[in-house]
C-alpha cells in the first residue's frame, strides 16, 4: 500500500510539468534601400522551466518599380528584374557569426515586354516576400538564447538592391524605385517546471487510498449484482 501511495504522488508531479511557448517578433516598415533596420527580440527566462525548441524566423519584403527606355533603332523585347538581398547581424555572438555571410533574396520581374523604339514605360509596383527559420542550426546555441528573468537583444538588417535586364542587346536603359524591409520573430518552446505535491502525512494518505479501494470494492460489487 505505501508503495501504491508513493506512486500516485510521483504521478500527480510528473502531471505538473507542462509544454509551453513564448513568442517575440518585431516588424519594420518598409524604407527606401539601401536600407539598414533593426528589432528587438526577448530571451528565453529559464525560471519558467527547461527550453527544448528554439525556431527563429528572419524575413523581408521588398516593393519596386521599374522604368525602361529602348534607345535601339527599331522595337526591342526585353526583361527586367529588380532584386534585393538582405544581410542580417545579431547582437548575439554567437547568432552573428551564424549568420555571418547569409542572404535572404528577394526579386521581382516584368515579364517580357516589346518597346517600340524610343518608347519608355514604367513596371510596377512589383513585390516580394520571403523568410528563412533557423532550429537545427540552433541547437548548440540554446544557452545563449536563456538566461534567468529573460533579457533582450538585437536583430539588424541591411540591403543591397538592384535592377538587371535582358534582351535588347544593350540598348535598354533602366531605373528602378525600390522599398524593403525586414523582421524576425522567435518561438521558444519549455516543459515548465512541475509544481511540488502538497505534503500529505502517511496515515492520511493511507486513509485517502483506503477509501479509494473500498469504493472500488463497492463498485465492483455492484456490477457483480
Amino acid at each position: 500500500m505505501k508503495k501504491l501511495t508513493i506512486s500516485m504522488l510521483i504521478s500527480l508531479a510528473a502531471l505538473g510539468a507542462q509544454a509551453g511557448t513564448v513568442s517575440y517578433n518585431f516588424a519594420n516598415s518598409l524604407a527606401t534601400t539601401e536600407i539598414n533596420q533593426s528589432g528587438s527580440l526577448g530571451l528565453f527566462d529559464s525560471s519558467l522551466g527547461n527550453l527544448t525548441g528554439i525556431d527563429l524566423l528572419l524575413n523581408g519584403q521588398m516593393v519596386t518599380s521599374i522604368s525602361l527606355i529602348n534607345n535601339a533603332a527599331q522595337a526591342q523585347t526585353t526583361k527586367a528584374t529588380g532584386t534585393v538581398d538582405l544581410l542580417f547581424s545579431s547582437s548575439l555572438g554567437s547568432l552573428n557569426a551564424l549568420l555571418s555571410g547569409k542572404t535572404l533574396a528577394m526579386s521581382s520581374s516584368t515579364g517580357f515586354q516589346t518597346l517600340a523604339s524610343g518608347a519608355s514605360a514604367t513596371f510596377g509596383p512589383l513585390s516580394d516576400a520571403q523568410g528563412v527559420h533557423y532550429t537545427t542550426q540552433l541547437n548548440g546555441l540554446w544557452a545563449d538564447f536563456s538566461r534567468a528573468g529573460g533579457g533582450n537583444f538585437n536583430i539588424g538588417c541591411t540591403s543591397m538592391s538592384g535592377v538587371s535586364v535582358i534582351g535588347g542587346g544593350g540598348n535598354i536603359g533602366s531605373s528602378q524605385q525600390t522599398r524593403a524591409a525586414c523582421g524576425a520573430e522567435i518561438v521558444y518552446t519549455y516543459a515548465s517546471n512541475p509544481t511540488p505535491p502538497t505534503p500529505v502525512s502517511e496515515p492520511a494518505s493511507l486513509a485517502l487510498l483506503g477509501l479509494a479501494l473500498v469504493g472500488a470494492g463497492i463498485g465492483t460489487r455492484r456490477r457483480k449484482a
